[in-house]
């Protein structure tokens, strides 16, 4: 499973678990996808916002809830992709296991591409060849990070979307060859 995580999980989280959903429909395995909130947002919906920017991608919005994130959602998931080092930081507090898998969603496409293709490897062994290439501090570039664009006018949302369905393909890419 992969896990998509921001704070509220209302915005990026949900849009991103969209583009994913998307790009791996028709791809054969058996791919679940996630999102949750290191704060939650209690059971709202995703933005308006949000769900406008999926459709202007060609993305059908799901119907979804936000909830808040947990050890047990995060000891379950395959790879789990924070939208920022922020993210990341309150996954590896909410479950130290989680660290090797847990990157934010530029980053994982970076670093995956000097890994290259996921090939017959299971997710968890390539995550782990992508982890290797992590330098000591283990710490995302600010530029692989999205930024919340809550609150914001739409053309932020929209290019917050440019941004990540650009990462998703490339992440999809790299899981699916």
């Amino acid at each position: 499973m992969i896990l998509v995580v921001c704070t509220g999980n209302i915005c990026r989280s949900p849009m991103v678990e969209a583009m994913l959903r998307h790009h791996l429909a028709g791809v054969p395995g058996a791919w679940q996808v996630a999102s949750a909130g290191t704060l939650g947002w209690g059971e709202a919906a995703m933005t308006e916002e949000s769900a406008e920017v999926l459709r202007e991608h060609g993305i059908a919005p799901h119907a979804h809830t936000s909830r808040k994130l947990t050890a047990e959602m995060l000891d379950e998931a395959d790879v789990v992709v924070g939208m920022t080092r922020e993210h990341v930081w309150g996954m590896t507090a909410r479950s130290a296991a989680v660290e090797p898998r847990a990157f934010v969603l530029g980053e994982l496409a970076r670093l995956g591409e000097k890994a290259g293709p996921r090939g017959e490897l299971t997710v968890r062994e390539w995550v782990a060849q992508v982890d290797g290439l992590r330098d000591a501090r283990r710490m995302a570039r600010a530029d692989d990070e999205l930024a919340d664009p809550l609150g914001e006018p739409i053309e932020t949302y929209r290019t917050l979307a440019d941004r990540a369905e650009g990462q998703v393909r490339r992440l999809v890419a790299l899981l699916t060859r």
